[in-house]
């Protein structure tokens, strides 16, 4: 006969987490959920105390992007819950695996507006792959179970858990074995591609004179950059990514010719202007890559593969959808060489080599202290294994321009949401999961005051990430928009700044202020020698546009270069 057990709610969830190979818990504590956090203090999991709500999502959304596997945060009823939506958000827009849980007001006082109640499953029902509420305790396994599954499955996501505080508080009957029986779900590959769609699209990579492959997001997602690496050059087709498809192909390699879109190399856009047929891996054509949709890839069929089948011409009519993950989709392309093709793909490779030679990015002039040299500077001195994370504005851009040669899901950005504030705690995450490896946060004065608070979970978590905070008191890219799209009228762009310096020693960490290369440099040097949290204040210029861009409501042909004068100075011929 079988031994039973009680086991309180509290508890109960608690192990549910940890037997689902959480380890790292991103938090806060409120009332709805204090049952939990009472079970916490006998946990293993590292329950971190973030200082906003916000701060736990994106912390649980680097950890996932670096790791692989889903982030958790845990936030309480009504105003925690809501200050998780951003961040869950976030997740959904980029397809980041994240469990987020929340308490709930006690379950009979359900939508009587009790104190700190909130309808957070209905809030996040557009902004998860699924929400649930617990209302019976007995069904608490199985609902962990399939939230983890739909998180991983498929194409990744955010999903939501809300456990009223009464269930928190319940007991439930066990078997004394009852954890050796849980089963961690394990996402299972999908391929759901046609014989027929199959040789469709080989013959059309096998007809296609000036193919491009563009590479996103879903790439790092399913772990394929092997099998897209060893595609391209079997087939020898130039590959272009995504800002979030960064790391999918070595920067060093001569078939990689950068990003695409509003701010990616112009060689890049003019690539896929030009081709006749694009090979689209694990993207979502969004309107930051595609410019106007009917100007987009005129001459070009498109082969679209991607995990979501809702994807299939959603923006861009597609020749031939490939349902199913990259990995195993990329394996199936079998060789479509032949004499006529061969040639014709030496001819365009040798012809995009040139547009990358005519159009290259510019130059980062170090005798000017800009974001772009401070940038410079840090990617010539920073260790191969190194992860970075961006805030959202032109240093994002600039980020991505410039820091080279990251290794793939090292490179942490928001891409789909746009999500300024996202830069720290996207940093403690990723620090959280590789402990051993050095972790930069990226960030302007705008984006970082929007979660600076969490400078001190670094400290108490003694995470020694490391800051690059370019300051030029501007919300930079708005200014840059109000520049040349609204007549130059600065309009609630101006900040006034704190003492940075100070403010990160009152947190209890060391900090530097720079105003040259030299100096950054220096302070550079002082943060990798560093075991605590590190801040390197740059006082860059003010006003510097980010380029090449492609202007709202434009092409892709029609990408903004460097003016004619710089052009010539990066030249020599001036």
């Amino acid at each position: 006969m079988t031994t039973k057990i009680k086991l309180r709610g509290a508890e109960y969830i608690v192990k549910l987490i940890e037997l689902l190979d959480a380890r790292d818990l991103f938090a806060y504590p409120g009332g709805a959920i204090l049952p939990i956090y009472d079970a916490l203090a006998f946990s293993k999991l590292n329950n971190v105390l973030v200082r906003h709500e916000q701060g736990a999502a994106f912390a649980a959304n680097g950890y996932a992007r670096i790791t692989g596997r889903p982030g958790f945060c845990l936030a309480t009823s009504g105003p925690g819950a809501t200050n998780l939506v951003t961040g869950i958000a976030d997740a959904f827009a980029d397809s980041v695996p994240m469990i987020a849980i929340t308490g709930q007001v006690q379950f009979h006082l359900i939508g009587t507006d009790a104190f700190q109640e909130t309808d957070i499953t209905g809030i996040c029902i557009p902004i998860t792959k699924k929400t649930y509420l617990i209302s019976k305790l007995e069904d608490a396994a199985e609902i962990f179970q399939d939230a983890y599954r739909v998180a991983i499955s498929g194409r990744p996501g955010p999903v939501l858990i809300d456990v009223p505080r009464s269930v928190q508080g319940n007991y439930v009957d066990l078997d004394e074995d009852w954890e050796t029986k849980f089963k961690k779900p394990e996402a299972t590959p999908v391929y759901n591609v046609s014989e027929t769609d199959l040789q469709a699209a080989l013959k059309l990579i096998k007809d296609a004179e000036r193919p491009l492959i563009i590479a996103g997001h879903g790439i790092l997602l399913s772990r394929a950059w092997d099998e897209l690496r060893d595609f391209s050059h079997r087939e020898n087709i130039p590959v272009i990514s995504t800002i979030l498809g960064l790391g999918a192909m070595e920067h060093k390699d001569e078939l990689y010719f950068q990003w695409l879109g509003m701010h990616g190399m112009k060689y890049a856009n003019l690539a896929v202007q030009e081709c006749d047929l694009v090979i689209a891996l694990g993207i979502r054509f969004d309107d930051r890559i595609t410019g106007t949709l009917n100007t987009f890839a005129p001459l070009a069929k498109v082969i679209h593969c991607d995990i979501d089948r809702s994807e299939a011409s959603k923006n861009v009519p597609t020749s031939v959808f490939l349902h199913g993950d990259l990995k195993k989709v990329i394996s199936k392309l079998a060789d479509t060489r032949t004499k006529e093709n061969i040639a014709h793909r030496a001819n365009w490779f040798s012809h995009l080599s040139a547009l990358r030679n005519e159009f290259p990015l510019g130059e980062a002039d170090v005798t000017k202290f800009s974001q772009v040299s401070a940038l410079k500077t840090l990617a010539d001195l920073m260790s191969e294994d190194a992860v970075v994370t961006t805030d959202v504005g032109q240093h994002q851009m600039w980020a991505a321009q410039y820091i080279l040669n990251l290794k793939p899901n090292h490179f942490l950005t928001s891409g789909g949401l746009g999500s300024m504030g996202f830069g720290l705690p996207a940093a403690m995450g990723a620090q959280a999961g590789v402990p051993n490896n050095d972790v930069w946060c990226i960030s302007g004065d705008g984006s970082f005051q929007m979660n600076f608070q969490e400078l001190i979970t670094c400290v108490q978590e003694k995470w020694p990430v490391k800051i690059l905070l370019l300051d030029n008191a501007y919300l930079g890219m708005v200014r840059q928009w109000q520049e040349q799209f609204y007549k130059g009228n600065y309009s609630g762009v101006e900040l006034l700044n704190p003492d940075f310096v100070m403010l990160a020693n009152a947190f209890g960490m060391d900090a530097m202020r720079v105003d040259t290369v030299e100096e950054l440099k220096e302070a550079i040097h002082q943060a990798h020698k560093s075991t605590k949290p590190y801040l390197i204040h740059a006082r860059v210029e003010k006003e510097e546009n980010v380029l090449p861009m492609v202007a709202p409501g434009t092409s892709l042909s029609d990408t903004i270069y460097y003016p004619a004068k710089v052009v010539r100075e990066k030249a020599g011929k001036v």
